[in-house]
């Protein structure tokens, strides 16, 4: 006879579950069925961290926690990893919102629980809730845990919620998602994907000194499937690093064609995805682009979000240094958006650290904003790293980084994105006046 039971937590296994499912819908009489899939957030973190010991015992305290003394539960199950399944039963009058409260307030004492337990505040509770009513006698159990899944990878997407009802809007979300990655390839070998160039401004001079190139996505209609839309899909895919390597190429070629044609240049950053951590194929990547468009290594930098030194930081110093051996410079973008780590500072060899435009959400500056906008370009002037704002939209913002000592300022009040033809009228202009300046 099979083994029912998961051998490190004592749930159900998942097979069995299901079949215990489908027999208490098959008796629904009444009442409604809860189906709740959970898992921890950063679990993984805990493993590689403390270890698979401290990992396991993780999650046999997080398998007893969701399901002891619970008079309405029907049967649970460990799926796989962290991923937990439990269904219970909804006898009284609350509204799902109701019961999406309940789980969400649970889910909060728990991750406080855990969090004295194992010493590390990141861990979360993530929830999906699907419900099995009468009035939808065809839903079958894996169906059922499947919109649970669904709305918890919902839930895992966010930051200021933890615990998601299945809405039948996600499965819409679904069919644009599999639209986007199944044409993704094609989109790129048609050229409807596109590098616009958003200028970086030196504060001392006002002039450009250098560019970031973004990714546009613009259909043959002349309609643009924006980059909040698609590019968390194709990260979810693992397609990011088809478009970045698209994205590289075509700065390489930029760059090289105004070499070639006698042109001034400024450096230009390119973004680098978490996706590439897991396989590091991007340096030798960006080598065989040097090596075959010839260009100064000092041309080009790489931009890494804060989150990804953060999450991965072994891996991320080992990204930094293979770049900074093909003599490129490596920056930490959106710093300060997050859970800022400043001690990553001292230890990673970053040359340009980018604040994040949250510090210039209000047009007018706030005195905190000016206090720790102010601290950190001097934090920076100290450890030789050179100083960038983004998101730069007043000329009062403008003039207070200039004031600090900011060294380089970016956003739309220079300048938005825009496409290279553009970007080459504006930088040519901007370099014919600096060169007029100096005479």
């Amino acid at each position: 006879m099979a083994e029912t039971k998961d051998a490190l937590t004592g749930l159900d296994r998942y097979e069995e579950f299901l079949r215990k499912l489908e027999l208490e819908i098959e008796k629904m009489d009444g009442y409604r069925i809860a189906i709740i899939y959970t898992d921890i957030k950063h679990f993984k973190y805990i493993n590689d961290t403390y270890g698979y010991k401290r990992g396991d015992a993780l999650l046999k305290e997080f398998a007893y926690q969701v399901t002891a003394n619970n008079p309405y539960m029907l049967c649970a199950a460990r799926v796989y990893s962290d991923n937990i399944v439990m269904a219970g039963r909804m006898v009284d009058g609350r509204t799902n919102s109701d019961f999406r409260d309940i789980i969400h307030k649970r889910n909060l004492e728990l991750e406080g629980f855990l969090r004295d337990k194992y010493l590390d505040r990141r861990l979360k509770m993530c929830t999906g809730i699907s419900i099995i009513s009468q009035d939808d006698p065809k839903l079958d159990p894996e169906t059922a845990v499947s919109n649970a899944n669904l709305a918890r990878k919902v839930a895992k997407e966010l930051d200021d919620d933890n615990c998601i009802l299945f809405d039948r809007k996600m499965m819409e979300g679904i069919k644009r998602e599999v639209e986007i990655t199944s044409y993704l390839s094609t989109a790129i070998e048609k050229g409807e994907f596109k590098v616009y160039y958003q200028p970086k401004i030196e504060t001392s001079t006002l002039k450009v000194i250098g560019a970031e190139a973004l990714i546009r996505w613009q259909k043959p209609d002349g309609k643009f499937i924006f980059p909040d839309e698609f590019i968390p899909l194709i990260e979810r895919s693992g397609q990011i690093v088809e478009v970045d390597y698209f994205v590289y190429r075509e700065v390489f070629k930029f760059l090289a064609q105004r070499i070639q044609e006698n042109k001034e240049v400024v450096p230009i950053s390119v973004n680098v995805s978490r996706v590439h951590l897991h396989k590091m194929g991007i340096l030798d990547y960006v080598k065989s682009l040097f090596e075959e468009y010839k260009i100064p290594s000092d041309l080009v930098e790489f931009e890494l979000t804060e989150s990804i030194y953060i999450e991965n930081t072994e891996k991320a110093l080992e990204l930094v240094e293979g770049l900074h051996k093909l003599g490129t410079k490596v920056s930490m973008d959106d710093f300060g958006s997050g859970y800022s780590s400043l001690n990553l500072l001292s230890k990673l060899p970053i040359d340009i650290i980018k604040l994040d435009k949250v510090f210039l959400k209000e047009s007018t500056l706030q005195e905190n904003d000016k206090i720790i906008i102010s601290c950190v370009i001097e934090m920076a002037r100290k450890l030789r790293i050179t100083s960038l704002c983004e998101g730069v939209e007043t000329i009062e913002q403008s003039d207070y980084l200039a004031q600090i000592g900011c060294e380089i300022q970016q956003g739309y009040y220079f300048s938005k994105p825009i496409p290279q033809a553009e970007f080459e009228k504006f930088m040519s202009e901007s370099l014919q006046s600096k060169a007029e300046h100096k005479n």
